[in-house]
Formats: structure tokens, C-alpha cells, sequence
């Protein structure tokens, strides 16, 4: 006998007690309205996320292939980036359209009780660019929950509008308004990244400009018609002469010069900074202060290979970052290859097993300032560098600063402004060793070189320390201090390891001063003297902060790990060798891998191997070469010569050629090398513009071209070294004859930093 309406209490109780009720049971009894479940709808969850939320549900579409950060879209942080709505009940969902950024995909997920999601499917790439509307049929699911995001693609992701529906509407997707979305305003400045580039550009040809100018004054600045053309630069230069001569440039004095160049080197010096805008705005760079400070401060627990996989597992702990840290990608840094971080959180224990309590809540406590610094994608991705690599010595200051105090605002602004007090110092040291004029050339030289750029480590934690000791090693030895000179290039090796090149040159000079005159110059005695002196100090204090025995083992393989891994950013000899344009990083990055430049780097690494005859075959020449340039040279003019060695004897990063600051010093032999410095600087500036069609716009080729360029030209610094030498010795032979000193045409003329008062020479005896 049927019970009419009250037949159905008991299944319906049933399934409203059973804590663990399939979905399919909850569908009988979830609602189905019609219209959009979402409208105006605001979500009780998000992460990683930034706008106003309310634009999700406002039913008002971006016109199909607006921008992708269109003012109607939220921008999704991170791929861990999702909102979630609550429908206030049961309902059952058959179709969703999404509105988002049309090269990403997107997932959507339901649950009943908001803990158990299960995925209702994803919005794929479609063709295109831009804000694009696309669809998903579920096939009626009964949901309370509904999330969407965590996108996929090339991290600039977005979601205009999302609509679910239980009744699909006709047709589908449904008609929303549209509205206007002109291109993201973006505020208008004069002076970003770009702009200081360009400049940077325009001041080495200003600086080329200037020298030429300066050099012809000097010498009279007399225009000989008939003299006879024998260069292709001929007709120009004889242009502007004329141009000088009728504006009257050719008058103006000495003092005058001399101010215009003190103004420019002034202007240098600003330039570099990007005249206080640093990093646009900001002065601290964090991610780069992360790696040093974090990696310094926690040497004893981090070592080399553990940065990432601890930062991993104390994001993991706190709840709002637990997803996020799931899909993160970083490097292991035991191989240098991008992972997931599945195996990681499966095991933390064996990373907290090198802290104690105290020293885990002072990590912990410490990365939270450093996210702070960053957004939430650039805090992941900074977790695919290649880690922290301070050598023991550099550790020294690094951990005793970092130590000194919790990770703030005021102890990290304090620490990063070291550098700059690195910089104004060696600044001085280059006024006092040599002069005000050799200054104003060099920082010309340091401040439009577009390899060390203040954008890669300016304002980080002591990043131009060895620059520094480098200075002012050549600078003592200018100043007969041999000691302290060698002193301080053994801190200066000690601290990066690739100024340990600065010696060959000296060796070299040595060797060659042993063979001819049968002994050591007492002046390189004492520099070699002083450099083993700095070393037998050194290399045991920084063990002994490390407080491991194994720190300088470490540190080797953590070296050679890096020697074998290629970075788009690397310059020298071993780059251009290893290239071919068949494995340019255009062609051979894959985005669907999980290290997208995995093939790039073994193509690299397999092209070097082969070309290793070639590579030590251009070495040797080149040291030939340094061997006959620094003969009869001064010390200190030896030492500097002989950082053009470091182009040749290793592949470095592109920010450690701030070295070229201390081959500019050479000017003081002969100004014609600074023409060829700043025709270099302007060069890199001009590769990384890439404003004519054809040029190379990746990094990787850029940099390689940066590196053909200055192999060239401290090919010709050591070159003319030879030909002075050459001249030097025809002019003594041309005296000894009873000849001419020399042919007019081929007179060197007096550099015009030798010009006024002279200076007399201590001898020490």
C-alpha cells in the first residue's frame, strides 16, 4: 500500500546522515535554478590573486581579445592562483563558461563539503591572444563548491568572467554585456629600464665623442687639407672637424675640457645607479639579497644544495602556502635540474634535521620579511635559480652581518648599502693611485657596459666586494705597495675565484724579467709574498665560520656543478666556442618539459666538449700574446693588462665584467684604449637594443655576441701594448743612430692625461 508523500522520509534521511554520501546521492536532491549560479556572487576563498574579485561574477565580458591584464580581469599571481564560491547549497552544475587569457589552461574542481574537490575539467589554449571566452560540460554534477584556476602556460594569467549554469541557456554560451577594455594604463614615466639603456648608450658616444674632441684641441686642432686620407672613417672625421672648427670648438682651453669631463664622469657615476631609481623604484633586490643573505646566515644548515628544498618545506607549513608549494618547480641544487617538490614534502625531515627548534623558528621567521620582497610568482620562481654560491672567505663577513640581527627592513637597507660604499671607495682609490682624469674615463667605461648593469646585482648584499679588493690591488701596486697589493688580491680571488686570473699577467712578467735579467723583481717578490700571506690567513678563518671541515670540498663541487651548467647570461671565450645557431635557445627551448631549457643546456654542454681543442688552442695563443705584451711593462699596468685573461680562462655570468673597470685604467698608458673600451660598452648596448630586423633578441645570442666583441678588442689592448713597445725600441734605435726620433706619421703624441704638472717617481731602494 503506497504512503504518498511521506514514502520518501526514510531514503531521504538516510542520506542526509551518512557522513560519507556519494555525489550521485546528493543529486537527487541538489537544485537546479535557471540562470548564471554565479551572478554577483562574491567568493568566500582565494589565493594569490590581485583586483577586485567582484569582476569574476559582474556578467560583463572583456571584448574577445582584449589585453590579458585588461582593468576587467583578475591576475593570477602564481599557477597555485585559484577562487572558490560557495553556492549556499547543493546545486547541480552541466555547464561553465570561462572568460581568460587564451594561451594558459585553467581547471575548474567541485566538492560538497568544501574539503574533497574533484576536477570537472579544464578550459584549454585556443588560438590567438587575449581575453577569450571558452566552455566546459560537466555532465551535471551536484556541487555546494565551485573553484577555478591554477593556471598553466607562460605565467601571465588572467580570468575576466565566470559563469556556471544548471540549465544551459540557449544558445551557450550565454549573451553578457561587454565592456570596454582600452589597454591597461600604465603610469607614464620618463625614465624606466629602457630608457636607461638607451642613455647608457648615448653617454659611451658621448664619451668617444668627447676623447676625440679632447685629442684634437690638443693637438692644435688644425685642419691639414692636403694631408692624405688613409682610413675609411676619414671623410666623416674631417666633417666634424670642420663643423668643430666653425662652431669654434677647436678654442676652448684646457680647464674648461678638463670640466666637462669631471661633469661627465660625475654623470657616470649617477648613471650606474639609474639616478636613484635603482631598480625602479626600488633599491633593495631581493631576489637576489634572498640567495646571499638566506645562504650566508644558514651556511651551517644549508650548505650548498639545501636553500630550496628548506625554503619549500617552511612555506609548506603555513596553510595559505601548502598548494602553492605543491606545484612549484625549483632546481636541485645537487644537479642544477628543475623538479616538482612532490619528494620533498614527502620528506622534510631531511631538511629540518640540520636545525635545531631555535634556529628553524629564526628561518622561518627570516622568510617571511624576504616574501615580502618579492610577488608571489617571482618568490617561486626565484626557488629555479642555481642557490647560493659564497666561497668560504666571502662567507666570513656575509654570515657575522647576517647574523647580527632577524631579517628587517632597516638591518637588509643597511647591509645592501655596502656596496655602494665598495664602489665610492674604489672610486677614491682610482683618484688617489692615478688621477681624477683616469677616473672620470674609467667610470664612462664601467657605467655603459649593458653586461654589469646595476640590474643585475645592484642592491644586493655584498655583490661588489671583490670588485673592490680588485681596485685596489692594482691601485696599491701603482703606488709601490707590492704587500698590500697582493694582500688584497688574494681576498679579492678568495671572494669569487675568478680573479685569481689577475696573476697571470704578473707571472708572466716575472718569468720573463728571470730569463733575461736572472732574477726576480724585488717589487713582484713582495706582491707574490703578499698574496700567499692573504691566502694563509684566509682560507683557514673561513672554515673556521663555516664550522665544517668539508666547507672548502663543498664548495668545489658545488663549483664544478655550475661550470657544467650553461646560463643564457654567460660571456667569454667557452661561450662563443660552444655556440652554434642550430641550438640557439629560440629554437631549442621546450615549455612543456619541466625544465624548459634542459636540451638548450646539453646542446651547449656537448658543443664545448667538441670545440675543447679549438677553446685551449685560443687560450694558449692568447696567453703568447699577454707574454709579449706585458714585457718591460710596469707591475701595476701588468696586473691590469691580465684581467683581460679572465675573457679567455672561464665562463662567467655577465655581471662580473664590472671588471672592466680595471682594464679602463690602462688609459693612462695610452687614451686610444679607451676609445676602444667605449666602442665596446656602446656595442653592448647597441646587441641589446637589437633595433635592426635580423639582429639576435635572446639572451643567450645577445650575450654571445657581447663576448665575440670583447675577445676583439682586449685582443687589440694587448696588441697595442706590443706595438708601443715596438715603437719604443725603433725610436731608441733611430736615437742610438744619429736618425730621426721618429717619422711624424707615426709619433705617438703625448696622452692628455700626461699633460700638466709632472709627476716625480719615489724609488725605493
Amino acid at each position: 500500500m503506497s504512503r504518498g508523500p511521506y514514502a520518501l522520509l526514510p531514503f531521504l534521511a538516510g542520506v542526509l546522515a551518512a557522513p560519507q554520501a556519494r555525489a550521485e546521492d546528493y543529486s537527487l536532491l541538489a537544485a537546479c535554478p535557471a540562470g548564471n549560479l554565479l551572478s554577483g556572487r562574491r567568493p568566500t576563498s582565494w589565493q594569490d590573486t590581485r583586483r577586485d574579485l567582484a569582476l569574476l561574477t559582474d556578467e560583463t565580458l572583456a571584448p574577445e581579445g582584449a589585453l590579458w591584464d585588461a582593468p576587467l580581469a583578475v591576475l593570477f599571481d602564481t599557477g597555485a592562483a585559484t577562487v572558490t564560491w560557495d553556492l549556499g547549497a547543493p546545486t547541480t552544475v552541466n555547464a561553465l563558461a570561462i572568460q581568460a587569457d587564451a594561451n594558459d589552461r585553467y581547471t575548474a574542481w567541485g566538492s560538497l563539503d568544501g574539503h574533497d574537490y574533484r576536477v570537472l575539467g579544464h578550459i584549454f589554449p585556443v588560438p590567438n591572444h587575449g581575453l577569450r571566452l571558452r566552455t566546459i560540460e560537466t555532465g551535471g554534477v551536484a556541487l555546494r563548491y565551485l573553484r577555478v584556476g591554477e593556471g598553466v602556460g607562460d605565467t601571465s594569467f588572467s580570468v575576466s568572467e565566470v559563469a556556471a549554469y544548471c540549465q544551459k541557456p540557449t544558445p551557450f554560451p550565454a549573451q553578457m554585456r561587454v565592456g570596454n577594455a582600452p589597454p591597461t594604463v600604465v603610469p607614464k614615466t620618463y625614465w624606466d629600464d629602457i630608457a636607461s639603456a638607451r642613455w647608457e648608450l648615448v653617454l659611451a658616444l658621448i664619451g668617444l665623442l668627447f676623447l676625440w674632441w679632447d685629442r684634437w684641441v690638443s693637438r692644435g686642432a688644425a685642419i691639414r687639407p692636403k694631408e692624405k686620407a688613409t682610413g675609411i672613417f676619414d671623410p666623416v672625421i674631417r666633417s666634424v672637424q670642420y663643423l668643430a672648427t666653425a662652431l669654434g670648438l677647436g678654442k676652448i682651453g684646457g680647464k674648461a675640457r678638463r670640466a666637462i669631463l669631471a661633469v661627465l664622469g660625475l654623470v657616470a657615476f649617477l648613471t650606474y645607479f639609474n639616478f636613484g631609481y635603482f631598480h625602479f623604484p626600488n633599491f633593495i633586490h631581493g631576489w637576489d639579497t634572498f640567495h646571499y643573505y638566506i645562504g650566508s646566515k644558514y651556511s651551517r644548515e644549508l650548505s650548498y644544495d639545501r636553500l630550496y628544498e628548506c625554503v619549500a618545506v617552511a612555506d609548506s607549513e603555513l596553510p595559505s602556502l601548502r598548494r602553492r608549494v605543491e606545484m612549484r618547480k625549483l632546481t636541485n641544487l645537487r644537479t642544477n635540474i628543475l623538479e616538482t617538490t612532490a619528494d620533498i614534502l614527502a620528506h622534510p625531515e631531511r631538511c629540518k634535521q640540520h636545525f635545531t627548534p631555535e634556529r628553524w623558528e629564526s628561518f622561518q621567521r627570516d622568510l617571511v620579511y624576504f616574501r615580502t620582497l618579492e610577488n608571489a610568482r617571482r618568490w617561486d620562481d626565484a626557488q629555479t635559480d642555481h642557490g647560493y654560491n659564497g666561497t668560504p672567505v666571502w662567507n666570513i663577513a656575509g654570515s657575522l652581518l647576517a647574523n647580527l640581527a632577524p631579517a628587517s627592513k632597516t638591518q637588509v637597507y643597511i647591509l645592501n648599502s655596502l656596496d655602494s660604499v665598495y664602489l665610492a671607495a674604489g672610486c677614491l682609490m682610482i683618484a688617489w693611485a692615478f688621477s681624477w682624469r683616469v677616473l672620470a674615463i674609467a667610470l664612462l667605461v664601467f657605467a655603459t657596459n649593458f653586461p654589469s648593469r646595476f640590474y643585475w646585482t645592484g642592491g644586493a648584499f655584498l655583490r661588489w666586494d671583490w670588485l673592490f679588493w680588485m681596485i685596489a690591488s692594482v691601485c696599491l701596486l701603482k703606488k709601490q705597495h707590492p704587500i698590500a697589493a697582493g694582500l688584497a688580491l688574494a681576498y679579492s680571488t678568495l671572494l669569487r675565484m675568478f680573479p685569481i686570473f689577475l696573476f697571470v699577467a704578473p707571472v708572466l712578467a716575472a718569468a720573463y724579467h728571470i730569463v733575461r735579467h736572472r732574477k726576480l723583481p724585488p717589487t713582484y717578490m713582495r706582491f707574490f709574498a703578499g698574496a700567499a700571506l692573504g691566502a694563509a690567513l684566509l682560507i683557514p678563518a673561513g672554515m673556521a665560520v663555516v664550522g665544517r671541515a668539508s666547507t672548502y670540498q663543498d664548495f668545489v663541487r658545488n663549483t664544478m656543478k655550475h661550470s657544467g651548467t650553461a646560463l643564457t647570461n654567460n660571456m667569454g671565450l667557452r661561450t662563443v666556442v660552444a655556440y652554434r645557431p642550430s641550438e640557439a635557445g629560440r629554437m631549442m627551448r621546450s615549455e612543456g618539459q619541466t625544465d624548459p631549457w634542459a636540451k638548450w643546456k646539453q646542446a651547449r654542454l656537448d658543443s664545448f666538449h667538441r670545440s675543447q681543442p679549438v677553446y685551449f688552442a685560443a687560450v694558449v695563443a692568447f696567453l703568447v700574446l699577454l707574454g709579449f705584451a706585458v714585457r718591460e711593462v710596469e707591475p701595476w699596468a701588468a696586473l691590469a693588462l691580465s684581467a683581460t685573461f679572465i675573457s679567455f680562462g672561464v665562463e662567467l655570468t655577465c655581471y662580473y665584467y664590472a671588471f672592466i673597470i680595471v682594464v679602463a685604467l690602462l688609459c693612462l698608458k695610452s687614451e686610444r684604449l679607451a676609445f676602444r673600451l667605449l666602442l665596446l660598452t656602446a656595442f653592448t648596448q647597441f646587441a641589446a637594443w637589437a633595433p635592426i630586423k635580423g639582429m639576435p633578441t635572446w639572451l643567450d645570442e645577445q650575450y654571445t655576441l657581447m663576448s665575440v666583441a670583447t675577445l676583439i678588442v682586449f685582443i687589440a689592448i694587448a696588441w697595442e701594448f706590443i706595438s708601443q713597445r715596438r715603437l719604443a725600441l725603433a725610436s731608441v734605435g733611430a736615437s742610438a743612430s744619429g736618425g730621426p726620433e721618429t717619422d711624424a706619421t707615426t709619433r705617438e703624441e703625448p696622452a692628455p692625461a700626461s699633460r700638466g704638472r709632472v709627476h716625480r717617481r719615489r724609488r725605493r731602494r
